[in-house]
């Protein structure tokens, strides 16, 4: 019962079929209670209309020779076919009028006038008997129940088979306009289920019920962001296939110097590129399998409550020796700041802040990793600054930073592949956060505030001096 067109059938039917059944049990029990008030009052009125009648002079009643009508007779039917009266005289109880229907014997055997309930020849009859004024004769006139309860039976079956009928119609009426109401529906299926695999194309929202046009709609815009998504795919492909040849060329190019040396020199520095070509592409690789992991999503599931300042003092150790090689140096101010988070991902947003800095600073540049926590209205934050003195980058670049595969025209073009800043603003955004940039340390070089929103995280930061 998958169909929606079955489920709206059978639940008007069940609808209409409730309503008709509650309205059919009122009616048969009104119209029992309306045939036993007619059939009363009909009895007592040929009761009463054969009483007033008999002639005053009633002496000789039932001794005269009986009337008999002109060729055969029809039986009739209906309730009151079976209707009998009969005509006694008190005192005497002779019979002085019978009809064919009615006993030999007295209908009410009591002669109590008023409705009686009698049994005769096994069958329950319903009598009424009025006497005159003068208790010299009562009129007796009384009906099978069974009669009464043929007509209503014979009432009640043609009732039934009308409303079957009715039903059955009605049935049949809905089933079509369901199916004519949801032929939009079905083409727009159709028209997908014809489709290539890649056609994300808007489906067509013209001519649908309104019920269904949000549906529609909504779908389109999914599509729509896939549109999107697949193409910035498509590029992600296209630049990653690029950044890669273009540093795989580089080490074959360095190794075949590196076997061609003529010199120990000339070894030396063929090797010192090489090496320095692997690290870069080696920077390259991890980032892009960063990139599937955050983009891949799921951070929501794997989140656990951490203390941000945990991360940042691991990342830091990890960076230690790259930044003492180069002559940097790291400074961390790690305050507890609890955050609800994925820490692969929170590793990956503080590692490529990190990286990014040193890559790109002098020799003598300061990276200083601050956390804390902090109140915003009745909300609480936690924040990570991450900034350095050294170069920074242009004016009216700060927001360009973070698309993927953008590097700043700092003079430093040839030392990064622009992926690790979109990285960062991607962890941010799928943990709810706000990333801010702008100037590092002593009003030069580069800096970035990240706000996400605390955990209630009793952890302790981590106790680290640099």
């Amino acid at each position: 019962m998958r169909a929606l067109r079955t489920r709206l059938l059978l639940a008007l039917a069940a609808v209409l079929l409730a309503a008709w059944g509650s309205w059919f049990a009122l009616q048969y029990i009104d119209m029992m209670a309306r045939q036993d008030g007619e059939a009363n009052a009909m009895v007592r009125s040929i009761a009463e209309q054969l009483l007033l009648s008999l002639p005053s002079d009633i002496a000789t009643a039932g001794q005269q020779r009986q009337f008999v009508l002109d060729g055969e007779t029809i039986p009739v039917s209906g309730k009151f076919s079976a209707l009998g009266f009969q005509v006694w005289e008190h005192g005497t109880h002779r019979r002085l009028v019978s009809s064919r229907p009615a006993p030999e014997h007295a209908m009410a055997p009591d002669f109590a006038d008023g409705f009686t309930a009698t049994t005769i020849a096994g069958v329950p009859w319903r009598v009424f008997a009025i006497s005159d004024t003068q208790h010299r004769v009562q009129v007796q006139v009384g009906v099978p129940e069974a009669a009464m309860r043929a007509e209503l039976k014979r009432w009640f079956n043609a009732s039934l088979l009308t409303a079957v009928s009715l039903l059955f119609g009605i049935g049949i009426a809905i089933w079509a306009v369901i199916h004519w109401s949801l032929r939009p529906v079905l083409r727009v299926s159709e028209s997908l289920a014809r489709r290539a695999p890649l056609d994300l194309a808007p489906l067509p929202e013209r001519g649908l019920p309104d019920e269904f046009t949000p549906l529609v709609r909504a779908f389109n815009h999914l599509m729509a962001r896939l549109a999107q998504t697949l193409q910035h795919e498509r590029e992600f492909l296209g630049e990653a296939a690029h950044e890669l040849r273009t540093p795989l060329a580089a080490l074959l190019a360095q190794a075949q110097v590196l076997q061609h040396a003529g010199d120990r020199d000339e070894a030396r520095e063929a090797l010192d590129h090489l090496i320095a070509g692997i690290e870069r592409t080696s920077r390259l690789a991890q980032q892009l399998l960063d990139a599937a992991r955050v983009d891949a999503g799921g951070a929501a599931t794997r989140a656990e409550d951490i203390d941000l300042a945990l991360v940042v003092g691991m990342v830091a150790d990890e960076f230690e020796l790259i930044a003492l090689r180069g002559g940097q140096s790291i400074e961390v101010e790690a305050e507890q700041a609890p955050v609800h988070g994925d820490i692969d991902d929170l590793g990956i947003l503080v590692r490529n802040l990190l990286d990014n800095a040193l890559r790109h600073g002098r020799r003598g540049t300061r990276v200083r990793l601050a956390t804390r926590l902090e109140s915003e209205g009745k909300a609480r934050m936690a924040t990570l600054m991450v900034a350095d003195d050294g170069p920074g980058i242009p004016d009216g670049e700060n927001e360009r930073v973070f698309e993927r595969f953008y590097r700043a025209g700092n003079g430093h073009r040839a030392q990064g592949i622009g992926m690790g800043l979109s990285l960062v603003e991607r962890v941010v955004a799928s943990h709810g956060g706000q990333l801010r940039c702008g100037t590092g340390l002593d009003g030069r070089g580069f800096g970035v505030e990240i706000r996400l929103p605390a955990a209630a995280g009793n952890s302790s930061p981590p106790e680290r001096g640099q």
